[in-house]
This record gives C-alpha cells, structure tokens and sequence, in this order.
C-alpha cells in the first residue's frame, strides 16, 4: 500500500486557513462584546417625554419594557453650567413593562433657574438579567412659557426678546455681538458656549422671573455659571452699558477652569467697565479724592468682593478700571489676555502677576500708583514716572462717559450667587443668592458590556469544526 504526501506548499495554505479562521472568530467575538447592552434590544424605550411650565412643574415621562422583570430606573438631568447631575431612582414594582414619571416644581428656591436655560436629561434602566441601557441625552430649553419670544444667535450671543419688532431684536443683538467679538479679539475670551441674554421689556417682567429674595433695584442679572444673562428694558444708554457689562462677566467666567480657575474681583469688574466704556464723573471724581487723601484701596483688598458701604463700593469700581486701562495702555491687550489665561488656569494672584508682567501684587500697585500721581504705599517709595498726569481724569486711558452701570458685590466667580446692576447706576447691597448649584449625583460610568451566551457558544462550535478538520 502506498501514501501519497500533500505537497508541502498546500499544508501550508491550509495552516493559513485555520489560522485565518481562528483570528475571524476571534474579531467577531470582539465586536459582539464591544455593542452595548442596548444594542442586544433587551431593553425598548416605547416613550421618552418631558413638558415644562415656567416657575412650574417640570416633568420627565419613561415607557420601557424588557425581556426580564425591569428592577431599576434612574433619571438623570443637569442644567447648563453644572458638570454634575441631579439623580432620581423611581420607584415602581418590577415587570417586564413598566412607565414611571417625576416632577420638579421650578417654583420652590431650591430648584430656581433663570429663563432660557438648557437642560439636559437621560434615563439609565436595569433589568433582572442584568441588562443595562443608557438612553441618549436629550436637550431643551427651560423657556419663559408667558411669552412669545424672537431669537437670534450668533457666534458669540443667543439673543430673546419678545413684543417688539425685528428691528429691535437686531439692534441689541449687534451691540452684544460687537462686545463679544472685542473680548475675543483683543484680550482672547473666547467662551465654548454662546452667552444667553434675554431681554423683558419692563421692571415688572424682570422682577418677575427672579427670586422673591431679589433686590428691588435689580436692573439685570448674570446667573453665573449657566451662561445667561436678563436684561430689562431701558434707555439707549443704559442698554449700551448693560449689555457689555454683564456679557463681560459671563464671557470671564465661562473661560474660567473650576473648580480651580478664579478671576479676581478687581479684573472681573474693570474689564466689564472697560467694556461699557469707562468710568463716569462720579467714579473720575471718587478715584481723584482718594488719590488726594492718600485712601485708595489696596489692591490685594480688591482681589475679593468688594465692600457694600456705597463709597467704597464705588471707589473699588474706579480703581479696578484704573487698573485695567493702566496694564492696557503699557502692557497692550495681549498681556492682558495672558493674564486672564493664566488666572483662568488656577495660578495664585503674585504667581500670574509675576509670570506675565515680572512682578508681584504689590508690584503692579506700586507702578499703577506711580502712573496715576498717586502716593506710594506705606514703607515703599515711587518706582517710575508717571506716564499720565493727574488732573481731570486720572484714569490712564479714561474716556468720560455718562454714569455707568454698576455691580453691586457679587459673590467669587462662578459661584451660585447672580450678579446684579442696579438700573440707577448706584452700587448697592449684594442681592440675595440663588440656589444654582444643588448638591448632584456624578453621572454613572459605563458598564462593561454583557456578552451572553452566544458568543461563546459559537466559538465553541468553531473550534469544534476546527479539531475535526485538524483530525481528518
């Protein structure tokens, strides 16, 4: 009897092909296991709701079934601004099919959010086998329901308004456009998000929106870090200097790296004057007395908010801008931009001094001081010529403008608190905080997806087929 070898070249081929099979196998297996539970359709969303009445109840709807008894439904949601979610377990008795439904009533203080606000919300359901799905977040707008409103958004800006006509709506959307393209180009604040700005055509609609604690002379609000802004309607200059002013601060904020990244007062507040277009005679007059009796505020003092008493609330106002207008008219706007990167980042304040400009706090005061006639600090002694007299307008830089719109000590950076500018143009107490930031649940980390039985049953019958071939 004889044998005939394979030819060595074939038993090669068929080493490839075995191999070749092996390593399909082992790519679909690969690919079953990385398709998320939801993929393997155990669990079906048949309803995914919400409805919304401003100041109301807000309300979250889920249908959902499964193939084994559904055991958890979690609802998650986050306004704008928050990177931590609110978490909600429903409670309901287990089945294969099962609907669930949670209210917020937006009326009590502790839920409070400004109109125009985004929210975004997901449900995460669990079944008895332990199937898990992870619906796709949802988004919508938290709107003021009383009203018919216009928008416009642009690069910078979302713009609300309502009961008047598109000419007006386009009006104020330049002027903030306009304002929010000058901090980017020129100091560099560029903000990921488009600042919200809505727009109520009286006190009374303004006042209405905010929270009872609100101080009556309220005239516009920055809520933080949500990235809105309400406006009541006023006169054409006031709009003109509200409008920069709190886009400023918003802009800064949104820029602002938590939860280590702070701006200190004194920039915050002279950048959002310089905005608006500088002091006005009331805050020239105050920074020349102060100069004069040798008061002026240290400016270590004015890296926190400021005073309430109304004289220092304004000369803290004055000095800030002084400040701004001194670093922009030596250093240029670039610097200035370089410095509000790097306090953004979480630098402390002689740190970001010293890597942009190569002195400390009290190295910047003591040139600023010089720059305005000013007496030098205690123990100190003057350190340049001043490159502007004082006289009329000691501001280096001023440009006299009408009584501008005032901040009235807000709370640190991205805090819970609104800011608020009183419509008189007088700083003010601190109007009373609001509850932004409730405590929240993290968002839940993924889990590592089931696999099931049947990948593993069919790797089984490969390479079952595999030894008999091999056998044979």
């Amino acid at each position: 009897m004889t044998h005939r070898m394979g030819h060595p070249l074939g038993k090669i081929a068929d080493g490839y092909v075995r191999i070749g099979a092996v390593v399909c196998a082992l790519i679909v297996l690969a690919w079953l296991g990385a398709q998320p539970a939801g993929a393997q359709q155990a669990i079906t969303v048949d309803r995914d709701e919400h409805s919304v009445t401003f100041k109301g109840p807000m309300t979250f709807r889920l249908s959902v079934r499964s193939t084994s008894p559904i055991t958890s439904v979690k609802l998650f949601y986050r306004p704008t601004g928050q990177t931590a979610a609110h978490r909600v377990d429903l409670e309901f008795t287990p089945a294969t099919s099962v609907q669930v439904e949670h209210s917020e009533d937006m009326d009590k203080s502790e839920n409070y959010q400004p109109p125009m606000v985004t929210f975004t919300y997901w449900w995460v359901i669990e079944d008895q086998d332990g199937h898990r799905l992870k619906t796709d977040p949802i988004s919508f707008v938290y709107e003021d329901t009383r009203y018919t409103w216009q928008v416009l958004t642009g690069k910078w800006v979302r713009l609300y308004w309502h009961d008047q006509d598109a000419a007006f709506g386009q009006t104020y959307f330049d002027l903030a456009e306009r304002a929010a393209g000058d901090l980017a180009s020129q100091f560099g604040v560029t903000p990921t998000d488009a600042v919200t700005i809505v727009l109520y055509n009286s006190h009374e609609e303004l006042m209405s929106v905010l929270q009872e604690a609100s101080a009556e002379w309220t005239g516009a609000v920055n809520f933080g870090e949500t990235g809105c802004i309400t406006i009541e309607l006023g006169s054409a200059s006031w709009m003109k200097e509200a409008i920069p002013h709190e886009l400023t601060h918003a802009m800064l904020e949104q820029v602002t790296q938590p939860p280590f990244g702070e701006i200190p007062r004194w920039l915050q507040e002279g950048l959002a004057m310089h905005s608006e277009g500088g002091m006005g005679s009331e805050e020239r007059s105050t920074l020349q007395q102060a100069i004069r009796d040798d008061s002026l505020i240290s400016l270590r003092v004015l890296n926190s908010p400021f005073a309430d008493a109304r004289e220092q609330a304004i000369l803290s106002y004055a000095e800030s801008n002084s400040l701004v207008e001194f670093i922009i008219h030596d250093y240029g706007t670039d610097k200035l931009g370089q410095l509000i990167a790097v306090f953004a980042k979480g630098a402390h304040y002689d740190d970001a001094m010293m890597e942009v400009f190569g002195v400390d706090m009290d190295g910047m005061e003591d040139l600023w001081r010089t720059s305005i006639g000013a007496a030098p600090r205690q123990g100190t002694t003057a350190v340049s010529t001043p490159w502007a007299t004082p006289g009329a307008d000691a501001t280096p830089g001023g440009t006299a403008t009408a009584s501008p719109t005032v901040v009235g000590s807000p709370t640190a950076v991205g805090g819970p608190s609104a800011t608020a500018v009183s419509a008189a143009g007088t700083p003010t107490a601190t109007p009373a905080a609001t509850s932004l930031s409730p405590t929240a649940t993290p968002a839940p980390r993924p889990r590592a997806p089931c696999l099931g039985a049947a990948p593993a049953l069919a790797v089984l019958i490969l390479f079952a087929v595999l030894l008999r071939r091999v056998g044979s």
